[in-house]
């Protein structure tokens, strides 16, 4: 069995871009987010949801549209954020002059044990106490 892994808001962003593009992420995150060892947290359903209705997108989803999507997010491990998770990312936030958001991303994974978190917002390849970042667009 494989070691599970988290995935950051912009994996699912593009996970639901269309493919009539020759840009490589969104086949990229649709074949993380189809792995069985996902992990997500009640944050990334959160901004998912914000980012994809967004007005300032070209396209944005339709409240109905975007609950769909989290539904079918939801059939990963679902973490839920709590005062654990917000400790330690302060910690992070501190140690590693990382912003909150972020921080609480990697304290999520870090605590429900993931070794990664795919996420293009962070440094590729840095290492965040047990928790390793990997931009897979890279």
């Amino acid at each position: 069995m494989r070691d599970k892994i988290f995935l950051d808001t912009n994996i699912l962003v593009y996970a639901i871009e269309s493919a009539q593009t020759s840009d490589p992420r969104p086949q990229i995150a649709r074949d993380l987010i189809s792995r069985s060892e996902v992990v997500l947290s009640t944050q990334v359903l959160g901004e998912f949801y914000r980012a994809t209705t967004s007005k300032r997108r070209s396209f944005p989803l339709t409240h109905e549209e975007a609950v769909v999507w989290i539904q079918v997010w939801k059939r990963n491990e679902i973490t839920s954020i709590k005062t654990h998770h917000v400790d330690l990312a302060l910690e992070l936030t501190a140690r590693y002059n990382i912003g909150y958001f972020d921080a609480l991303i990697l304290s999520a994974a870090q605590l429900s044990p993931c070794e990664t978190v795919y996420s293009e917002d962070l440094n590729h390849g840095q290492c965040y106490d047990r928790v390793t970042v990997i931009n897979p667009f890279m």
